[in-house]
């Protein structure tokens, strides 16, 4: 008889156990779900406002900068040289600010691992003459294109492979110093294709190149920017499958090679956070 009361009492014992046990169970889920949703309020808040300053940014910019090439234009009348230096001054400086912005932006969606690659079949030579044709209207410097051969087609996510070749020849522009020519290339091979940026400038010194891929660092720049660009252009190429090479003589100039697989595959994580 002692024994049944012994197993008895245990038996409620452990029932009161396991319901004290579920119940703190339960107010740490409650708890944890509680925390996860002001997690996911906060991180949606964090990048909303960075998507909200960007186009806060930009579009008054743009404004400003479309008002400006009309007038460099000089569809609305002739325009003396101290006027059009003037105007090419607003020009520049909105440009410059845009990009920052548009930098910022990509920098805060690498951040999240929020850029989604949305491939198409794309005509890759058109796409590069499109970049180039943009920015031969925004630098002074001389911008040759060697684009020959048959049509191209590749699958990438042709934004941000604009982005990406935009970033390249911004950043040669920016650093190789005044009177730089730069030479955009496009070649392949059985396997890949390479985009292939080129200046004749001032090249970059050991410390230069290893700050290349380092966010917010400006190395020996000229003009103001951000430091975003290169990063955000290697980790695009990376989402490819593809991979940044940098050939580099300090006084020599400087070769950037963007090269892509020709059939897209996922990017090696391994090797992606090796180069980093």
């Amino acid at each position: 008889m002692a024994w049944c009361t012994a197993a008895l009492c245990a038996a409620v014992l452990a029932v009161i156990v396991c319901s004290a046990l579920l119940f703190h169970y339960r107010r740490s889920l409650q708890r944890t779900r509680g925390e996860l949703a002001r997690l996911r309020t906060f991180h949606e808040e964090r990048m909303r406002r960075p998507n909200v300053l960007s186009h806060e940014l930009r579009t008054p910019l743009t404004v400003v900068r479309g008002a400006a090439e009309l007038l460099l234009d000089e569809s609305a009348g002739p325009l003396n040289p101290d006027q059009k230096r003037f105007i090419q001054t607003i020009a520049e400086n909105s440009n410059q600010v845009i990009d920052m912005a548009s930098d910022l932006l990509a920098e805060a969606s690498l951040e999240s691992d929020l850029f989604n690659l949305r491939l198409e079949w794309t005509e890759m030579r058109q796409l590069v003459r499109e970049c180039v044709a943009q920015l031969r209207r925004v630098h002074n410097a001389s911008i040759r294109l060697d684009n020959h051969g048959a049509p191209l087609r590749i699958q990438v996510d042709p934004r941000l492979m604009g982005q990406a070749v935009t970033n390249v020849v911004n950043n040669a522009a920016r650093h190789a110093g005044e009177g730089v020519s730069i030479l955009v290339r496009i070649t392949e091979s059985e396997e890949t294709v390479t985009i292939s940026v080129s200046d004749n400038g001032t090249g970059m010194t050991p410390e230069d190149r290893a700050l290349l891929f380092t966010p917010f660092a400006t190395g020996g720049s000229r003009r103001p920017g951000t430091g975003l660009g290169m990063m955000i252009t290697q980790r695009i190429v990376e989402l490819h499958g593809g991979k940044v090479l940098v050939d580099t003589i300090s006084r020599k100039g400087t070769t950037v090679f963007l090269t892509l697989p020709r059939t897209w595959r996922e990017p090696d994580h391994k090797e992606a956070m090796t180069s980093e």
